[in-house]
């Protein structure tokens, strides 16, 4: 009869169930947390061109440091309608990447700076940066 923690102390193939247990939980647990995938981010930009030439510039480079960083578009400047609240730009982008952080590596990386200099006098933007569910 078990009466209480003493028991597991001295109760001998008991106490290697219980522990045998507690173990192989935790193994479940760290295998189910490295297989858990990371939430997926989203960067919601909204583009008003104002200097279509100097854009195009913008819109070569930018690619190439998206992919970098594991990032695809998923919507580029493609057809759009504000369904509600003040209208939208007409250019809107949606990149996805595989991480929160791997957005933020891409926004900060020294290629995008680069590029963003080139649109920095060529666009107004908003852009966002949202976390997946």
């Amino acid at each position: 009869m078990f009466s209480g923690p003493q028991d597991l102390r001295t109760s001998g193939p008991l106490k290697y169930v219980v522990l045998g247990l507690v173990i192989g939980a935790a193994a479940v647990g760290a295998a189910w947390a490295q297989s858990t995938p990371a939430k997926k981010a989203y960067v919601l930009v909204q583009v008003d061109v104002t200097n279509p030439d100097q854009y195009a510039g913008y819109a070569k480079t930018t690619p190439a440091t998206v992919e970098k960083h594991g990032g695809r578009f998923i919507a580029r400047a493609g057809r759009s309608l504000t369904l509600e609240g003040a209208k939208a730009p007409a250019r809107i982008v949606v990149i996805e990447f595989p991480s929160y952080d791997a957005a933020q590596a891409w926004y900060h990386s020294a290629e995008y700076t680069a590029s963003r200099k080139l649109r920095a006098a060529s666009a107004m933007v908003h852009a966002v940066l949202v976390e997946g569910m």
